[in-house]
């Protein structure tokens, strides 16, 4: 289609230079829509969304994101929920929300936990009361906010579109399949950069190093490991969050925050990917993507919506709650027993097959 035939199409979330999987993801995303639509980013909640033929909303769980809400709430569309419990981005975006918006977050929250809160304050008082209430993952249905205003909605697990479709049996919910971009392997010279051994033995974690990716527990397992062999090594590939201090050991390696061409380099040059969760918050993991993309063995914290798919036997489940850490020991010993094997890429992966499925997305008609 020639290009100045193609529909015009919006597209909002993350800026560019945003340090933000999101913004990544809608960085590359925007070279294959190029080839149906004529493509324009924005971040902004003054856009004028009607402008464009076609839009489509990027929606996360923090404050990166509210100009794809404000848009939203401007004119209908396909929503993208890259987490579909986006409880922090209401935190965060408080003070820039519509009162009417506040309120329904209030009446929402009110609900779920048994009791009404009149004011933002309340809310805090709530929660100051009551410690043992997780103020991120309380599954209140505060997507149903995004949902009643989406023409369609996409999701990255089967497991989440399933479950959103059960709570919300009129809207029109379909799986997307995480894109994965084939990554070229440059094992040798990016260990050497970052001071790995090129017959080492690297299990990775890999994306912003908070508590909610269970770090904690990594860092408590790896040191527990009573005999790990000698040639393994950990490497923790991302920023670290939530206060999180690294020990002083050397068969840890910390980078810090990567430029995306190591971090990719990265991904494939370990043996083992290690992606946890807990609490989960329904959110896609574009590192376990990208391993499972690839073949490479991994290892996922056993919650519905990390359930690899499709699955193979590289990729290992460990339980939440009060096993974890040994449960994480013994998956690690089991990897590295595994024979090590080259990656390859699985074309289900591909950006092409996602520019398909979303392209029929973005033409759809809105339910009647």
């Amino acid at each position: 289609m020639p290009e100045h035939s193609r529909p015009t199409l919006g597209v909002w979330g993350p800026g560019p230079d945003d340090k933000s999987g999101v913004a990544a993801y809608i960085t590359t995303s925007l070279t294959h829509l190029a080839h149906r639509f004529r493509p324009q980013r924005l971040a902004g909640p003054s856009a004028g969304a009607d402008r464009f033929d076609q839009v489509l909303y990027h929606l996360g769980n923090n404050e990166l994101h509210h100009g794809a809400f404000r848009a939203l709430a401007e004119r209908p569309g396909p929503i993208l929920l890259h987490e579909y419990n986006n409880l922090n981005y209401y935190y965060e975006s408080w003070g820039a929300l519509p009162a009417a918006e506040q309120a329904a977050v209030l009446s929402t929250l009110g609900t779920a936990l048994g009791t009404t809160f009149s004011t933002r304050g309340a809310l805090e008082r709530y929660f100051r009361e009551h410690p043992e209430v997780d103020r991120f993952s309380v599954d209140a249905g505060i997507e149903r906010l995004a949902i009643e205003a989406a023409t369609v909605v996409l999701v990255h697990s089967p497991h989440v579109a399933a479950y959103l479709g059960d709570r919300y049996p009129a809207a029109d919910i379909r799986h997307l399949p995480f894109p994965v971009s084939p990554l070229i392997p440059n094992g040798p010279s990016v260990r050497t950069r970052y001071g790995i051994p090129a017959g080492a033995y690297l299990y990775g974690t890999f994306g912003f190093l908070g508590a909610y990716k269970r770090i904690p527990t990594v860092l408590a397992a790896w040191q527990c490991w009573a005999d790990r062999p000698a040639d393994a090594m950990l490497l923790l590939a991302g920023e670290a969050r939530d206060g999180l201090v690294v020990p002083d050991d050397p068969s840890i390696v910390h980078t810090g925050y990567l430029p995306t061409a190591d971090f990719r380099s990265l991904l494939l040059a370990a043996d083992c990917g290690i992606q946890l969760r807990g609490p989960w918050l329904g959110e896609s993991s574009g590192p376990a993507s990208a391993l499972i993309a690839h073949h490479r063995p991994v290892i996922l914290s056993d919650i519905p919506g990390m359930h690899p798919h499709p699955a193979d036997d590289g990729q290992l489940l460990v339980p939440t709650g009060p096993d974890e850490t040994s449960a994480l020991i013994s998956a690690m010993r089991s990897q590295y027993q595994r024979p090590r094997t080259a990656p390859h890429f699985d074309p289900r992966f591909s950006w092409t097959s996602w520019t398909e499925e979303i392209t029929a997305a973005l033409t759809a008609r809105a339910p009647q």
